[in-house]
């Protein structure tokens, strides 16, 4: 058998192929991408509550320092310049931001003077004496006007005002011949009247009309 080639077989083995595993999930960085939007999402809204407040704090603090100055202002304010010359800082119903009165005589509220008498006269001649002082009976526009008669007038005590019914005339005319507003005043009394009362006089209470010829106290303004 020398020199005689052997031949062997040779079996080569051939290993099955693996088998494809399969692909490892990502449901894990999915998740995770989804973390991270919500995430930023979060941050963002909490970013713009915060801008909200903190303009909502600046503007209340704001507002709350003006109404402090304000304040402090009303109360700090002098309303007096000089003996017998009272000045108003301001008022909703005068024409000009300064008014003085003519003397510690009259009394300042809601930028006009008032002049109160002691003494009785009849309506005319109580008007008579308003025109001497440059001014005239009282005219009530306005609840300004009103409050003047609650804060400095006694309760139980009438005084006449600038409102009569005109001789040839049937309404409740002002001696500067503004319109009568009624539902200023609680009216006293009986509603019907007597021709002869033709005069206003006013207290605290309300108004009522009289005799102009009865004596009463009054109040000049200007």
């Amino acid at each position: 058998m020398t020199g005689d080639i052997v031949y062997a077989d040779i079996k080569t083995v051939r290993t099955s192929p693996l088998k494809h595993s399969s692909p490892r999930p990502r449901s894990d960085s999915h998740h995770h991408g989804i973390v991270l939007k919500v995430g930023y999402a979060m941050t963002i809204i909490l970013l713009v509550i915060v801008i909200v407040l903190s303009i909502f704090v600046i503007q209340l603090r704001s507002a709350r320092h003006n109404k402090e100055d304000n304040e402090s202002k009303e109360k700090y304010c002098p309303e007096k310049n000089e003996p017998g010359t009272i000045i108003s800082m301001g008022s909703s119903n005068s024409s000009t931001a300064h008014k003085p009165c003519p003397s510690n005589d009259w009394t300042l509220h809601g930028g006009k003077c008032y002049w109160v008498a002691q003494r009785k006269k009849s309506w005319n001649e109580s008007k008579n004496d308003c025109a001497m002082k440059n001014s005239h009976l009282m005219v009530i526009q306005d609840f300004i006007d009103m409050s003047f008669l609650w804060q400095h007038l006694h309760y139980s005590a009438f005084y006449w005002i600038g409102l009569s019914i005109p001789s040839e005339g049937i309404s409740w005319t002002w001696v500067d011949n503004s319109s009568f507003n009624p539902h200023l005043f609680a009216t006293q009394g009986n509603k019907r009247w007597p021709p002869s009362m033709k005069c206003a006089q006013v207290s605290r209470a309300g108004m009522a009309p009289k005799k102009c010829e009865d004596n009463r106290q009054w109040i000049c303004q200007l």
